[in-house]
Order: C-alpha cells, then sequence, then structure tokens
C-alpha cells in the first residue's frame, strides 16, 4: 500500500524493509516504530531469509525522531508501550546480517538506526551524524556504547560534541560505515553486498552472528542507572522543550541550563 510506513520486499534471500515517509525525510514517529517493529519481528520467525537490508524512501535514509510530534518517541497508545532502545535493540539481535544503505540524512535516532545494523554502506553525499546536543538532548547510554563499539571513544566524542554532521568518506575514515558509493548507485552496491551474503551457507552466518554479538555484549556491560536517571531530567528539562521548539520554527534556540 502506498500509506504503508513502513515498506517490506522480498528478494531472493533477502529482505528489503524500507523506510516510507519521504516528505518528511523517513523521520520516525512512534507510527512508524510499531511499523519496524513488527517488521523486524516477522524476519525473526522467517528461517528461510537469509540477510536483511534496510534503507529509506525517497532522499533521505532517517532524518531522526519526529520533532514536530514531541522531543521523544517512546511509550504511547500508538507505539504500543515501545521505545526506540527496545527495536533498535529487537534489530541488532536479528539472527541474520543486516546491512543499512544510507543516503541523504542518517542523523540522531536515524544514525542509531543504521549503527544497529551489522554493516553500512553510505552515499558518498550522505550526513551522518549525533546532532542531538542542539536541541538540548542527549543519547541513551546504550545508543553512546553503540558508536563506541563501532567508531572508538575519540570519534564519538567528536560527534557527540561537535553536533555537526560527517559525509559518507569521513563517516569511512572514521569506520562507521564499510563502504560509499555515488548516491545513484549505493542501493546497487547494497544489493550486490546483500546478494553476496545470502549466497552463503545459512547456518554460518546465523552462527557467525551470534557470535559477533556475544564477543560485544559483555565487552560492554557496565553500570548505568544513574546516568538513566540523568537523562530522565534532560527529557524533562526546559532546554530539551525550548530545542525542539526552535528546531521546529527553524531558529536558534535559547538556552537556559534548566
Amino acid at each position: 500500500m502506498a500509506d504503508e510506513l513502513v515498506k517490506v520486499e522480498r528478494s531472493g534471500d533477502y529482505l528489503t524493509v524500507r523506510l516510507n515517509r519521504p516528505e518528511r525525510g523517513n523521520a520516525i514517529n512512534n507510527a512508524m516504530l510499531a511499523a519496524l517493529d513488527r517488521a523486524f519481528a516477522a524476519a525473526e520467525k522467517d528461517k528461510s531469509i537469509r540477510a536483511l537490508m534496510l534503507t529509506g524512501e525517497g532522499k533521505h535514509f532517517c532524518a531522526g525522531i519526529d520533532l514536530a510530534e514531541g522531543h521523544r518517541v517512546d511509550t504511547t497508545e500508538i507505539g504500543g508501550g515501545l521505545s526506540l532502545e527496545t527495536v533498535f535493540h529487537r534489530l541488532e539481535a536479528l539472527p541474520i546480517p543486516t546491512v543499512a544503505v544510507i543516503r541523504g540524512a542518517a542523523l540522531a535516532g536515524g544514525l542509531e538506526l543504521g549503527l544497529h545494523c551489522d554493516l553500512r554502506i553510505a552515499a558518498e553525499t550522505a550526513r551522518l551524524g549525533m546532532p542531538v546536543a542542539k536541541v538540548g538532548l542527549i543519547p541513551p547510554f546504550d545508543f553512546t556504547r553503540k558508536l563506541i563499539e563501532v567508531i572508538g571513544a575519540p570519534a564519538t566524542a567528536y560527534l557527540l560534541f561537535s553536533a555537526e554532521p560527517v559525509d559518507g568518506r569521513r563517516a569511512l575514515e572514521m569506520g562507521m560505515v564499510n563502504e560509499v558509493a555515488p548516491e545513484a548507485e549505493v542501493e546497487a552496491a547494497g544489493r550486490r553486498l546483500l546478494e553476496k551474503i545470502s549466497g552463503n551457507a545459512p547456518l554460518s552466518l546465523r552462527t557467525v552472528k551470534a557470535t559477533l554479538r556475544r564477543c560485544m555484549r559483555d565487552a560492554f556491560l557496565a553500570e548505568h542507572e544513574d546516568l538513566d536517571e540523568m537523562v530522565k531530567v534532560i527529557l524533562k528539562s526546559s532546554d530539551a522543550r525550548e530545542g525542539a521548539r526552535a528546531f521546529v520554527e527553524k531558529r536558534k534556540p535559547q538556552w537556559k541550563g534548566e
């Protein structure tokens, strides 16, 4: 259907999950979050799928959270009690290899969505970044941990402190993506990789995926309840509300530090 927020397509032995709000840069709202969760849940159960490609309809991969609908996509009646963390972790825990194909914007929650895939291919002109400080927010602990897992602490600090995006070539240098291609060719490059992956032995693919995730899980365990409480305070702060309003109104925010 044309109005589907997430489109799912089968191509041979792999699945394509496509964010479908191109008029909003594929920004995530609660309805899209629920649709993503359903798509990932279906992929978990289908033993015939050997790999999954995640991409966006139109010019952008995902511009992040739809701030026009509130500064936090989280538990709502529409979302059915889902959160970004639970849905992104479901993506990360899929038993098959996953590849994000990124063109245009992959910002904040949109970048995190791509980082929770196993591999990433980006257009040379893509913009990848974590501009959350520009709207008075902070990534949850697990999302900061994911950034460090993928690109290391120095590059994570640069992205979060500067709040400036990088292009595809710089993202490749940072280890954020595995391959870059011209914008017009990036999805074709993604499909070539998916075909290569899905041509391998399915039991081997699933065991390699499980081994990789187990290795990384134990390396990044840490106490973070106190940090979670700090994040909750920030989410309820006047600066967070001001940041969201300023973004929607296309003006510079007036920070109060409260």
